[in-house]
């Protein structure tokens, strides 16, 4: 019976147990050892543990039960030290030796920390774990006042997470537009005034110096020498692929663990996923493209013949407080993209879609996301034009209406704006 070892038990590592119990043609011994002493939870739920909207324990995937059910050897609260490749074996912290035919590394990620003065100050946390959300709540009891720097999704949601913990919450941000990875100038508009409607405040288009205080941070002072009085300080300011326990392995890295199109690193019995990974120079950060990688694994060592991981195209779904927000591509406009747009500024919605060539590359919903799917498979498939479907994303009365539907170029978009400012 061949031996599957996988490193890491976050959501990459469970999705791979998951899909391999489900298609597995050959029966496989399996041992899963992940580092922190709680089961293996869903990350992306802990912002709405923040919110109130769900409980932790609703975090929770499975309890250990169900792996010793499965006939799978769960190891918690263990970090695995090294890989020996000759040997074919994992060195855990606690002196135990782990023999594998197949290895697979799940390790995830961490969060960035801005290289500023005073980051180890008491106050300052990140938000990636089940204890950092513990932490958070705890602090909002005796805290009144946060900053949330980065205003990427994880940090929109932990900030309106903060506002219903009832904490008077500032989101500072390096950009002038929040998400600006993921929307453009107007729908970013549209989704810091409605957070604004809910109480999240909002520094844009400042660049932190430093944090200051004694023992305990009590500010933030940013390069124009202005400040931001707070005693709490969450940084989501981006994530870093955990490559070190691969790099000792002396296994090819970059910015991420290298693998090819069956998800294989340069050691042909050692195979990586998720957040950790580098496929064709793309890392990611999202739950879907971890996802189609670990069901991809699965099938491919369950003996299934597949054509290769080629890639993922990156989607984001933001809801929160009733706003719902979907991103997929590219989004914002070149001289040679062509934008259709659609605006109802009384229900605060707004549906745009890129194309370049004939062809669908981008889209972005705010306010009504019912097409995300679709537009989602369009943009992945890099769909022809005539594929939008135009009588359900632009309904019929609204494209009667020449001001509401517009095609537009980026020279358009750019004369618009100058009118508008």
């Amino acid at each position: 019976m061949k031996k599957i070892v996988v490193v890491g038990a976050g959501m990459a590592a469970i999705r791979f147990l998951e899909s391999l119990l489900s298609v597995k043609s050959i029966r496989f011994e399996i041992v899963i050892i992940g580092e922190e002493r709680h089961p293996a939870y869903k990350r992306h739920l802990l912002s709405r543990v923040l919110q109130g909207e769900v409980k932790v324990e609703e975090t929770l995937t499975y309890e250990q039960e169900w792996y010793q059910k499965k006939g799978i050897r769960f190891l918690t609260n263990e970090k695995v030290q090294s890989i020996d490749r000759h040997s074919q074996q994992v060195k855990t912290d606690r002196g135990r030796n782990v023999r594998y035919d197949y290895l697979v590394i799940a390790t995830g990620s961490t969060p960035h920390l801005l290289p500023v003065k005073g980051v180890g100050k008491q106050g300052v946390k990140t938000f990636r774990t089940l204890d950092d959300c513990y932490e958070i709540l705890e602090n909002a009891q005796r805290y009144k006042k946060a900053a949330v720097i980065g205003a990427g999704v994880l940090g929109l949601e932990a900030a309106m997470g903060l506002v219903s913990l009832g904490v008077d919450t500032t989101v500072v941000h390096h950009q002038p537009n929040v998400m600006n990875r993921q929307l453009d100038r107007l729908s970013a508009e549209m989704l810091q005034e409605e957070l604004g409607a809910r109480g999240v405040k909002f520094l844009l288009s400042k660049r932190t110096k430093e944090l200051f205080g004694t023992s305990r941070v009590e500010g933030i002072r940013f390069t124009d020498g202005t400040i931001l009085e707070t005693d709490l300080v969450l940084m989501s300011v981006g994530i870093r692929p955990n490559i070190e326990l691969a790099r000792k392995a002396g296994l090819e890295v970059h910015r991420g663990i290298v693998v090819n199109d069956d998800l294989q690193t340069s050691d042909p019995t050692i195979f990586a996923i998720g957040e950790c990974i580098e496929h064709r120079e793309a890392t990611y950060g999202t739950t879907e493209p971890i996802y189609e990688q670990a069901d991809y694994l699965a099938r491919m060592l369950a003996g299934f013949l597949a054509t290769g991981y080629q890639g993922s195209t990156v989607s984001t779904q933001l809801n929160i407080g009733g706003i719902n927000v979907f991103s997929s591509g590219h989004v914002l406009e070149t001289e040679e993209t062509r934008t259709f747009q659609w605006i109802d500024p009384i229900r605060h919605v707004y549906k745009k879609i890129v194309t370049l060539h004939g062809r669908v590359i981008g889209a972005i919903l705010y306010g009504d996301t019912s097409e995300a799917p679709r537009l989602k498979r369009l943009v992945k498939e890099f769909a022809p034009v005539s594929s939008i479907p135009s009588n359900q994303l632009f309904h019929a009365e609204d494209v009667r209406s020449p001001s509401t539907l517009k095609i537009v170029t980026k020279k358009a978009l750019s004369n618009r704006s100058q009118r508008h400012s």
